[in-house]
C-alpha cells in the first residue's frame, strides 16, 4: 500500500491536472463522496469510475492492473 507521502504527491498532481484544490480531493477521498470530482469528468468515464470506487474489491482489482500502476507511476513522476 502507498505511504502517506506517495498519497499526498498523487493528490497534488491530481489537483494540478483537474484544477481542483487539494483539500477538496482529500475531503472526497476521506468521505468516499466523489460526486464533485466525478462531475468534472465525461459522464461515461465518471459512471465507470464511480462503479469501481463503490466496490472495494473492484477498486483493488483495478489498482492492481498494469494500466493503473502505469498511470500512478506517471502521476508520481
Amino acid at each position: 500500500m502507498a505511504d502517506k507521502q506517495q498519497i499526498d504527491a498523487l493528490i497534488k498532481k491530481l489537483s494540478e491536472r483537474m484544477g481542483t484544490p487539494e483539500s477538496e480531493i482529500k475531503n472526497a477521498v476521506q468521505s468516499s463522496n466523489y460526486s464533485k470530482l466525478l462531475n468534472k469528468m465525461e459522464p461515461a468515464q465518471a459512471k465507470k469510475l464511480e462503479a469501481v470506487l463503490s466496490d472495494e474489491e473492484a477498486a483493488k482489482q483495478f489498482l492492481n492492473t498494469p494500466q493503473a500502476k502505469a498511470i500512478i507511476k506517471r502521476l508520481m513522476g
